[in-house]
């Protein structure tokens, strides 16, 4: 659990990767709607596509939302907690968990940039992964 403001960045990427996613194939249902709706494929000249199988499209694409959509919320929740997590952490702390996890800094070379010492750091660090653990 030490990599935790890490793995609270890369949850944010992930989750703003998943909106895009689902932008997407909000743009793709209004495609497969035209399809549906009109049986034709806009193109040059126009295609007649079957009501089946634009049909087929059109859900396959809204399982896709579906699916989407679910893990997006599962990702929201899990930055939820780890916000909650961060919240508890202030002053100091906040500096030693970002230095050491988002940085990648040793405790050693955070005492230093931060004019503590290595023991006082590594006591910090130790506190900050009880904390993690407790939540």
């Amino acid at each position: 659990m030490g990599n935790l403001v890490s793995l609270y960045h890369d949850l944010c990427n992930e989750v703003e990767i998943l909106e895009l996613r689902l932008q997407d194939l909000e743009a793709d249902i209004k495609y497969s709607n035209r399809q549906v709706f009109t049986g034709v494929l806009p193109s040059n000249p126009p295609v007649h596509i079957p009501f089946d199988k634009a049909l087929i499209s059109y859900d396959a694409t809204n399982a896709k939302i579906d699916d989407v959509f679910e893990r997006l919320g599962e990702k929201i929740e899990v930055r939820k907690q780890i916000q909650k997590i961060l919240m508890q952490l202030s002053g100091v702390e906040a500096k030693v968990a970002f230095m050491r996890d988002v940085e990648d800094k040793d405790l050693k070379t955070i005492a230093e940039e931060l004019g503590y010492s290595h023991v006082w750091i590594k006591k910090l660090s130790q506190r900050i992964n009880q904390k993690i653990k407790a939540e």
